[in-house]
């Protein structure tokens, strides 16, 4: 029976070293997503670069260490190219040793350089990736479509509480002289969990009493602000059902979430000072509209005092005329009224002289006078038929009063006085 060979730990690790290096006698390119990225204080960096599956989910990984020597012409290069600095979840081309770390029995590679616009460009296409997404789901206007509120005073702000970003948009707010509210959402602004955060800070806002959305932040490199460019991100503020201002401090390019949000601004400033002359807008449409009511109401009352005054003249001299006219009927009819007075006191004067000398024609003492008698009873009554014997009766004459008693009475024949 042959003997099992029984390897040393330290055999076993230089022979790893050994064959590394035999496999992999140069420097290699590998490309992968940061995770787990860490800023020792030593200045060296360390995270791992790992090939997700078409879910997201971590499949391979491989640790990588920057040391401290060569962090600085690595950033370097970052940043001529504006690529920002190293970032979780961004995507890398880098350089480096395959190496054994024994003292932790770890394959890792140390990394020697970057590769800035391979990192650029898969944003590049990651971004066209999701506005393609958002097109074809029409999310590219959903959130441009809202109506802005006329007065846009209650602002839901998203930013990180304190930030550079926060000061510029609440500063340009408070000096204006409108009374304006503002509810701050913090999140994070870029890492591993702004995306999420930012999710959240939306979610809430929408479901508050705010006029508008303000999404914020200060400038940096397009890595810095890769949460803009997710497309849950960008989702969340099409879908928010409250208009979105994005003030996101980039002057070249534009995000995902400016492209999908109602109004994008270049800085925080800029947001905060659409936002103030939208209501001084309002409020000097405002001043005009009161202005123009006011010029109105004045014109209205000058016509109206014309017309009434104008109309006042009309029927004063249509009054004088019309009185004039009948202070004329009225001296015409007073004038026959009079002379029809006249004539009627003068026809009832001639009547009642008439009547008078018909009085005094029938006046019984002119009768009398005459030599006509007239004979009553003892009633008084004028006597003009038979009556009995014996009876007293009194006849008057014109100038005496007779008293005689009946002995004989029969009728007159009319006959007797022709």
């Amino acid at each position: 029976m042959t003997e099992t060979h029984t390897w040393s730990v330290g055999d076993l690790c230089e022979a790893i070293r050994d064959t590394f290096t035999a496999v992999f006698p140069h420097e290699i390119w590998l490309e992968g997503e940061i995770s787990s990225l860490k800023f020792h204080s030593s200045g060296h960096v360390y995270f791992d670069l790992i090939e997700p599956d078409d879910s997201g989910n971590q499949v391979d990984k491989m640790s990588v260490a920057l040391w401290k020597g060569r962090r600085k012409g690595v950033e370097s290069v970052l940043n001529r190219a504006d690529a920002g600095p190293l970032t979780e979840g961004i995507k890398v081309r880098i350089r480096g040793e395959l190496s054994f770390y024994a003292p932790q029995g770890r394959v890792q590679l140390t990394m020697t350089a970057i590769d800035p616009h391979h990192t650029l460009g898969q944003l590049s296409i990651d971004r066209e990736r999701v506005l393609q997404s958002l097109s074809k789901d029409g999310l590219l206007e959903t959130n441009h479509s809202l109506q802005l509120s006329l007065v846009p005073l209650n602002i839901g702000l998203i930013t990180s509480d304190g930030s550079a970003a926060y000061n510029d948009f609440v500063n340009e707010i408070s000096s204006s002289r409108y009374p304006f509210k503002i509810s701050l959402a913090h999140s994070a602004v870029q890492g591993a969990e702004a995306d999420v955060s930012l999710i959240a800070a939306i979610e809430t806002l929408a479901n508050s009493d705010v006029d508008v959305i303000a999404v914020v932040r200060g400038g940096g490199a397009r890595t810095d602000l890769l949460a803009f460019d997710l497309e849950n991100v960008a989702r969340a503020v099409a879908l928010a059902g409250i208009p979105v201002f994005s003030g996101i401090g980039h002057e070249i390019d534009r995000s995902i979430v400016d492209e999908v949000a109602h109004t994008a601004f270049k800085t925080p400033t800029a947001c905060a000072a659409a936002l103030v002359q939208s209501v001084a807008a309002f409020d000097q449409n405002l001043s005009n509209s009161a202005r123009q009511i006011v010029n109105l109401a004045n014109s209205c009352h000058d016509r109206a005092a014309a017309f009434i005054s104008s109309a006042a003249r009309s029927i004063n001299d249509r009054a004088r005329r019309i009185l004039d006219v009948k202070n004329s009927q009225l001296d015409a009819a007073s004038g026959r009224l009079r002379d029809l007075s006249l004539k009627a006191i003068d026809r009832n004067l001639e009547r009642c002289n008439r009547t008078f000398d018909l009085l005094q024609a029938l006046d019984p003492n002119r009768i009398l006078a005459r030599g006509f008698s007239i004979t009553r009873n003892e009633d008084g009554e004028v006597i003009r038929n038979v009556i009995s014997s014996g009876v007293t009766i009194y006849t008057e004459t014109a100038t005496s009063r007779i008293t005689s008693t009946v002995t004989d009475s029969t009728p007159r024949n009319p006959k007797d006085n022709t």
